[in-house]
């Protein structure tokens, strides 16, 4: 029997978030059977959750939930059956667990990230790593990180895409940015406010752009230390050319990418990148960071800069903003190349290790 750490279905929609979320609702629609262990608390009302078979079980919250009771519950379950993490290590005591990897920057970027942290994940990692029947990654990017920094065998690690939601398929005649929310032009941001998504850098490549009529709306939510400084950079940019949207539903979030005139992903680091991948299902062209995971996401349907280099990013900004023929190629190839990712085609990569490993 499979078992699915439910343990995100109490978080926002975000990132590693949504894998497990599409991951679990492409098993539905092929008709797998598991169960999500859930813990005690309110599940988000961002996730519909009518045809899952949902078990709340243990007690505590967090990590405490995941690596005391849980493991403890999930060692009563009689018969064959593996524990499956799509969005963590999950608990170190199960050995019939597959867990998930999603990026290691608290090891490449320690300095991003809070000391009970990175002294939290630097312990588990491995030992979870070590102790897991496989590991789950999202890019051959991230199972190289793995291999290199944790020593694991790369025939233990699995790489799984991510993929874009259903929902954010936009009909062809639909992806011509014809500004229908607002009646602006706008490049869209779409990622957290941390030190990872370079939002410092791109705030001062957008205090060069020359045209005043371009603003730049941010999606996402803002609430860490790093945001304070952000907000200070802002100051130097007029408050009408900036628009902080918080967090919106994914219907909204569909509206900002198909009306953007270019969306912009400048991240110093990722395991992935899902962004970039809805923006090119809405039909919108995109500028992102030259880093290994978002060559390997975008490939050449994306205009690539220097994640550290102002003037690089002002540079592509202006280009990409002022040339159609480049924006329309860019479109196309974008709406061409996200294709090539499907949760159904992951969900399926994931059904097959399970039963080669049973």
């Amino acid at each position: 029997m499979i078992y699915v750490n439910g343990r995100f279905l109490l978080q926002n929609l975000t990132g590693v978030n949504r894998f497990a979320y599409e991951l679990c609702k492409a098993w539905v629609q092929k008709g797998v059977s598991f169960t999500l262990c859930c813990p005690p608390g309110s599940i988000k009302e961002c996730y519909d959750v009518s045809r899952f078979n949902i078990v709340v079980c243990g007690w505590g919250k967090s990590h405490v939930w995941e690596q005391l009771s849980l493991p403890l519950w999930f060692s009563k379950v009689k018969g064959e059956k593996v524990l499956v993490s799509f969005t963590s290590l999950g608990p170190l005591l199960t050995r019939k667990k597959i867990i998930t990897i999603h990026d290691l920057a608290f090891m490449a970027n320690p300095e991003w990230y809070s000391r009970p942290y990175r002294l939290w994940y630097r312990l588990m990692t491995p030992l979870c790593a070590a102790t897991s029947m496989r590991i789950l990654t999202v890019s051959e990017f991230s199972k190289s990180e793995i291999m290199r920094r944790l020593s694991i065998d790369g025939r233990k690690i699995n790489v799984i895409y991510n993929a874009v939601s259903s929902q954010f398929y936009v009909p062809t005649n639909r992806c011509k940015n014809t500004r229908e929310i607002t009646g602006e032009k706008y490049i869209l941001v779409v990622s957290s406010i941390d030190p990872r998504k370079n939002f410092s850098t791109l705030l001062k490549a957008f205090t060069q752009i020359k045209d005043k009529e371009l603003k730049l709306y941010i999606v996402g939510g803002q609430a860490n230390i790093y945001s304070t400084s952000i907000k200070e950079l802002c100051n130097n940019i007029p408050t009408d050319r900036i628009k902080w949207l918080g967090r919106v539903t994914d219907s909204e979030l569909k509206e900002y990418y198909a009306n953007a005139h270019a969306f912009i992903y400048p991240s110093i680091y990722e395991g992935f990148g899902i962004p970039p991948l809805e923006a090119m299902a809405c039909g919108t062209p995109t500028i992102v960071s030259d880093i290994p995971p978002l060559q390997e996401v975008c490939g050449e349907a994306s205009l690539y800069v220097s994640p550290l280099d102002v003037e690089d990013i002002a540079k592509k900004i202006a280009l990409l903003v002022s040339d159609t023929e480049l924006r329309e190629k860019l479109r196309m190839a974008g709406y061409i190349r996200q294709k090539q990712f499907s949760w159904e085609n992951s969900a399926n990569a994931v059904c097959n290790l399970l039963y080669a490993i049973k």
